[in-house]
């Protein structure tokens, strides 16, 4: 008799449970040993040097520091000149602190020696942050293009506004702490509204892509340039005082007004206004304020700069005197 619808089906005995050791057996709930072609690095999570990969060699203690002699220095002015060693060995890799000034922290805890494990994050001075990994060639270029993308602006190649924001803290305080000037350059495409008007978001593309390319040989290979938006640019010069930064600014501005973009048959004459900034090497250091204030002592030169036609260096008076 039909008491709804539907279907019966016989009802069939369950497999038994699986023992405790035939799970096992099955599934392994142990780490698997890394690979042979895999290597140990340190990747760099956060700070001045953020994306950056540092080898590990096996059986090689390494320092990890600021001085020059370091085999893998951070520019992070919270990190001592010889902060920490790293020794990679077939079973994992020992950290040892060097009585650093700040101290090393492995996944929030201080520690003074201790083996890491793959994933665990270290943190030197007052930015940085390095996770310890193992990589094969694959990951290791994986982690590369990871690093290219968030350090590069897509279009010009230069940094962008988020590695400049560290940079220029961690450049401010190193003025604080070593004693160092640091000159710090706004730079606007003059009139770039009108390329974009009169010949289309190609030309003003191939305008900013130029633009980037004549400074990249203006400046000094340990200058920060970076496209902070739009037509906007921005350069970190350490150790430069006002002299050196005007001359920089001086430079980079004939070099861009000397270049010519041809585009679709047409020579476009290009220019810049530069705003420029100083921070005197005594000068008192608040994290977080200062890097406001150094930006907009530039950002009110540039619009100096910008009011009296533009194509010129303006310069900001000094950000603060020493004491």
């Amino acid at each position: 008799m039909r008491a709804g619808l539907g279907y019966h089906l016989p009802l069939m005995a369950l497999p038994p449970e699986p023992s405790a050791e035939e799970r096992t057996d099955s599934w392994s709930v142990l780490p698997h040993p890394p690979s042979e072609d895999q290597r140990p690095y340190l990747l760099v999570l956060s700070g001045p040097q953020f994306g950056e990969l540092f080898p590990l060699e096996r059986g090689t203690e390494q320092l990890l520091g600021r001085a020059k002699g370091c085999h893998f220095r951070l520019r992070d002015a919270g990190v001592s000149r010889r902060h920490a060693t790293v020794l990679a060995s077939g079973d994992g890799v020992r950290l040892r602190d060097l009585n650093s000034q700040n101290g090393t922290f492995v996944d929030g805890v201080r520690v003074s020696d201790c083996r890491l494990k793959e994933g665990q994050r270290v943190q030197v001075g007052m930015h940085s942050i390095l996770k310890y990994c193992l990589c094969d060639d694959v990951e290791l270029e994986y982690q590369r293009k990871l690093a290219e993308g968030a350090l590069q602006d897509p279009l010009t190649g230069l940094f962008n506004r988020r590695h400049f924001n560290h940079r220029l803290s961690a450049e401010l305080a190193a003025v604080h702490r070593h004693g160092r000037p640091l000159s710090l350059l706004v730079i606007d495409v003059d009139h770039f509204q009108r390329v974009n008007d009169a010949h289309g978001q190609t030309a003003g593309d191939e305008t900013l892509k130029m633009i980037a390319h004549v400074m990249q040989g203006a400046v000094r290979r340990e200058d920060v340039l970076a496209r902070l938006g739009s037509d906007d640019f921005a350069v970190l010069a350490r150790e430069t005082a006002p002299a050196g930064g005007k001359a920089l600014a001086d430079r980079i501005r004939k070099a861009v007004e000397r270049s010519r973009l041809s585009f679709r048959g047409q020579e476009l004459s290009l220019s810049v206004t530069v705003g420029l900034a100083v921070v005197p090497a005594l000068a008192v250091y608040a994290s977080g304020e200062t890097d406001r204030a150094t930006l907009e002592a530039a950002l009110s030169a540039l619009r100096q700069g910008k009011g009296s036609g533009g194509n010129c260096v303006a310069v900001s008076p000094p950000l603060a005197e020493p004491p």
